[in-house]
């Protein structure tokens, strides 16, 4: 039986999730993503979903299925309306019930009552309306066709039926509720009708003489504004008296329907927005022409790859203005650490954030950027990035590289994720080599995934686990950068003579303008 949207089963949604934010995020601009993934709906507190990978490929392909299935527009538009009804059900009914479930509420009155019977049919019409629309014959995910089994054998079940036709009954009594009104000055007074004339008609025939002819109609719908519900609840109140059985008979109801809405529909409204933020996100790229695909997950590292795919953070500063470039990689068995050298601010730590963010996103479930990938299931991605020197712990850059990279390996299995970027930058050239080349030998050893970002050349070729990887620059002109990484030796070329001719910087133009 359907439990769950995320979860295959009851089991799998017990898993512990995670509630802050893994501490690989902001290295890897994942906080950012995430940030602008669920901030149009923080009601849902969907962090914990995208915070957390999942470490079963079942769960995975599960996940992937559904957002595949609402990759079809027509079907996620119906999936939103639905599960934006029910959310908004579920939120006006829970400030009625606060009211109703205290006596000594101000609210606790007819209007209120009321109010929490329309919300009831509104729920019993949108289950209905959900179930005549039929099954969509395009559906293939085992998530969403289990629900919509669910929901027909829950449309036919006792308790639904028995709901809506105690609506229906309730809509028919108090459709017999008539009463006048006798307002004088500040007073009313309210008494059951008993045919007396109605006037209401007569005022329109009385000016219809002075009509001259068709007019436009000036008239328009007032909102109904909570002003006044002191006199209507005092009205309704004087009304029940006239008809106690009826009005018995609605207090019976809310009592005895305070949680009108199932439990699997209210979770599936709720967990469903995980696919529809995920969607929205991604539609602005997916409208400029970039590519997102549903990676193979797997469980060795003997052909991990991903082509065309580029760094979403990154991507959304530059939709608007910029052109995104995007780039491949991929690792055969014995190849597991990628080492990036090459120019600056030629787009290394970009690649080596795409790394990252590319298999978080496929072990949460979601298609990821790119036309086409097979990602390594991890058990957590570890990331040493550059950080300011810390003046109170009185310690040097160099000495936190080390802290920092010896809690990595402390810590880190042949299942984990490792990417260093510009490590040891602070320490002398044969110094930085040194550690360096232990870094990668405990690398290897481990049996981690790794990106290694680094101006050391010579790790480039540590060892038949290494792959050299490059950022470029135009043929043309060695000042501008490609921003693609491809697969070469490390050829030990910086361009900076390039970059220090563009600014006027060489030592033969210095001198001439300290002459000058």
């Amino acid at each position: 039986m359907f439990y769950s949207i995320l979860f295959p089963n009851k089991e799998r949604h017990k898993d512990p999730r995670m509630t802050e934010m893994p501490d690989y995020f902001k290295d890897l601009n994942l906080d950012q993503v995430i940030l602008s993934v669920t901030q149009r709906r923080s009601d849902f507190e969907l962090e914990p979903f995208f915070f957390t990978p999942l470490r079963d490929i079942d769960t995975i392909v599960y996940r992937q299925e559904i957002m595949r299935d609402l990759d079809a527009p027509e079907l996620l538009t119906r999936i939103k309306l639905f599960a934006k009804t029910i959310y908004d059900i579920q939120r006006g009914m829970a400030e009625m019930q606060k009211h109703l479930l205290n006596a000594d509420s101000y609210h606790n009155n007819y209007l209120t009552r009321g109010r929490y019977l329309n919300a009831a049919e509104r729920y019993c019409n949108a289950v209905s309306s959900f179930i005549e629309e039929k099954n969509p014959n395009t559906l293939n995910s085992r998530g969403l066709k289990s629900f919509w089994e669910y929901m027909s054998s829950y449309g036919t079940s006792d308790a639904f039926l028995a709901l809506t036709a105690y609506i229906k009954k309730l809509r028919v009594n108090l459709a017999t509720v008539k009463y006048c009104m006798l307002i004088r000055n500040d007073n009313i007074r309210v008494r059951k009708y008993e045919q007396q004339e109605d006037h209401s008609k007569q005022i329109p025939e009385i000016f219809d003489k002075f009509k001259q002819s068709a007019t436009k109609d000036y008239r328009h719908t007032l909102r109904e504004e909570p002003h006044a519900e002191h006199v209507e609840a005092a009205v309704l109140d004087m009304v029940a008296r006239w008809y106690k059985d009826v009005f018995e008979d609605l207090n019976r109801f809310c009592a005895q329907h305070m949680d009108f809405v199932d439990n699997t529909i209210a979770r599936f409204a709720h967990e469903v927005q995980f696919y529809i933020a995920w969607h929205e996100y991604i539609g602005s790229f997916r409208r400029v022409g970039l590519s997102f695909c549903y990676p193979k997950i797997c469980t060795t590292k003997e052909h991990i790859y991903s082509l065309g795919g580029f760094d979403l953070a990154l991507a959304r500063s530059l939709l608007s203005h910029g052109t995104v470039v995007t780039n491949d990689f991929f690792l055969d068995t014995p190849e597991r650490a990628i080492v990036i050298t090459g120019p600056n601010q030629g787009g290394k730590t970009t690649f080596a954030r795409t790394f990252g963010q590319l298999h978080h996103l496929a072990c949460i479930g979601c298609c990821v950027p790119g036309t086409d990938a097979a990602l390594f299931l991890f058990d957590h991605i570890y990331t040493h990035f550059g950080r300011e020197e810390d003046l109170s712990t009185l310690s040097g850059n160099l000495q936190d590289d080390l802290i920092r990279l010896h809690r990595v390996f402390e810590n880190a299995s042949e299942d984990s994720i490792i990417i260093i970027n510009e490590i040891f930058s602070s320490a002398a050239l044969q110094d930085a080599l040194l550690l360096a080349k232990r870094m990668m030998d405990k690398v290897v050893s481990l049996g981690a995934l790794a990106v290694c970002v680094t101006f050391l050349d010579e790790l480039a070729s540590h060892s038949a686990e290494t792959v050299s990887m490059m950022s470029t620059v135009r043929q043309d002109d060695p000042t501008q950068r490609t921003y693609k990484i491809v697969r070469q030796s490390a050829d030990g070329l910086a361009y900076a003579i390039h970059i220090a001719e563009k600014h006027g910087l060489t030592y033969e133009r210095l001198c001439r303008r300290l002459q000058a």
